[in-house]
């Protein structure tokens, strides 16, 4: 049976997401002001090659797929991993929520880019904020620590842009981002998920700890045309 999350950018893209998607063939992109991502309905050879005629020369994307994709030696290929995907399975457990982490907006956005390219969690851009439920912790009011959500495919929501500043990386400061943005998904009845590297073990571990299981095995693909 067909799971949102076996194809999570085509799910949202389609779903949750869909004010965020273009397209006018089989493939779906999300707004390039907000993100990269692709997505199709199978990943065979024949949509591979429907995704490439409808992207511009030079333009790239990033597609989340459920195995190895049989490429053509016209793709450029810019990252090729493992993903592993966990979903948030303990609805009725109790969040810690700190009162000194706030909700982050347009005017934080500066010091979010900031952030997210020192410590590089994935690609952040100066729209991505658009996808709502991003807090923060700061230090001495600068922004040191943050989290958010990105796609919405079906009834799931992704946890996304999980980082800290690098000097304070080891003092648990995910730990109390994250409960803010898993309250934020479940009072919009959704349940969260992620994605992550399967050998970033200190996030895996942090994820296990606050409730999430693993799912699935997907792969990350990043192709520039």
């Amino acid at each position: 049976m067909y799971h949102p999350l076996d194809n999570p950018i085509w799910s949202a893209l389609n779903s949750g997401s869909a004010s965020f998607a273009y397209g006018k063939g089989t493939a779906r992109f999300i707004d390039r002001r907000i993100g990269f991502f692709a997505g199709l309905p199978i990943y065979d050879k024949e949509h591979l090659a429907q995704l490439y005629a409808e992207m511009d020369s030079g333009m790239r994307v990033i597609v989340f797929t459920p195995g190895f994709l049989d490429l053509e030696p016209i793709w450029k290929v810019r990252n090729d991993n493992a993903l592993l995907q966990m979903v948030f399975e303990k609805p009725s457990i109790h969040l810690n929520l700190d009162s000194s982490i706030r909700a982050l907006g347009k005017a934080d956005v500066p010091d979010m880019l900031a952030l997210t390219q020192l410590a590089k969690p994935g690609p952040f851009l100066e729209n991505t904020i658009d996808f709502g439920g991003y807090f923060g912790y700061f230090v001495e009011g600068r922004l040191v620590s943050m989290a958010g959500t990105r796609l919405a495919a079906g009834p799931y929501t992704e946890v996304s842009a999980v980082c800290t500043h690098p000097e304070f990386v080891g003092r648990g400061l995910a730990n109390l981002v994250l409960p803010h943005v898993i309250q934020f998904i479940q009072q919009h009845r959704q349940i969260p998920y992620l994605q992550l590297y399967p050998d970033n073990l200190p996030a895996y571990r942090l994820y296990q700890r606050l409730g999430f299981v693993e799912r699935a095995n997907l792969r990350v693909y990043s192709l520039e045309k």
